[in-house]
């Protein structure tokens, strides 16, 4: 099996572990995931990197932008900035953050990345992926056409390691391991074989899950592990020893691996594919 085949198998076998699509699923946490993000820290540790990639005239690219975590920050630091961000509900909570900010050098295109890049028109100083590339099947496709459009790439991915709380409680009470999405363990090996240089960066970043109290964290996990509500109790003992009050909330505090992955784009080669 190729590095790219092994990527997609990876995604195809996610999705079937998972208990509604994409779509569904952010029609649910479009809101809730604005809040995660307020609770960790990889925005902090990445936008400063970000920073130096960009001036008052550049032009970004964003894939995937959510709730707008960097969007926010990017544009005020850009002239102007596409995004590319298929939810509705996302777009939403997007959309209200930027009328917020009264920032309007933000052009939001409702579409997935392999579908939207075509759309594209100029060139961009930066394209910029958090945590957003993990469903993506034609991956070489996507990455060839990143290059063809953005002198540098900066990509945000997990490593594929799993907390160890959250695979003990996946254990516990769905009886298997959670089957988790392709990360930077499948993705530098596609790199490689499309001849793409690209410096990384692993980041260790916190990986929090916190709430305004315990029922609030309880009816998120029972959503998540597909649990019925018969087996509320189970899923309280079974959290219990993770769960720390902190002040007014509740949470599960931890550290997880992230990767930061650079590309120039005169710097790559495109080797076996004979692509200049």
């Amino acid at each position: 099996m190729t590095p790219l085949e092994r990527w997609q198998a990876q995604v195809r076998a996610a999705r079937a572990d998972r208990a509604e699509n994409e779509e569904k699923f952010w029609e649910h946490f479009a809101s809730w995931y604005d809040n995660w993000v307020r609770h960790n820290d990889y925005v902090s540790l990445v936008f400063p990197r970000l920073a130096t990639y960009v001036s008052k005239s550049s032009r970004v690219l964003e894939i995937g932008p959510g709730s707008g975590a960097f969007t926010v920050p990017l544009a005020r630091a850009v002239k102007q900035l596409v995004a590319l961000e298929p939810s509705a509900s996302m777009r939403q909570v997007l959309t209200n953050k930027l009328d917020e900010e009264w920032l309007t050098n933000v052009r939001i295109l409702p579409h997935k990345v392999e579908e939207g890049l075509a759309e594209l028109d100029g060139e961009f100083d930066l394209a910029f992926a958090s945590h957003s590339l993990y469903n993506v099947e034609p991956i070489d496709v996507v990455m060839r056409e990143l290059v063809r459009v953005a002198r540098r790439i900066v990509i945000l991915m997990g490593t594929g390691s799993e907390v160890a709380w959250q695979r003990a409680v996946y254990l516990q009470l769905r009886g298997k391991s959670r089957v988790l999405p392709p990360s930077f363990r499948e993705f530098y090996p596609v790199l490689m074989e499309m001849g793409i240089y690209a410096d990384v960066e692993i980041l260790p970043t916190s990986y929090n899950y916190v709430y305004d109290n315990e029922d609030a964290l309880l009816d998120d996990w029972q959503r998540r592990l597909q649990l019925d509500a018969s087996r509320r109790a189970e899923l309280r003992a079974a959290l219990a020893p993770y769960i720390e009050p902190r002040g007014n909330t509740f949470g599960i505090y931890s550290v997880n691996r992230s990767a930061l992955v650079i590309i120039e784009r005169d710097r790559h080669l495109f080797a076996s594919t004979g692509t200049d």
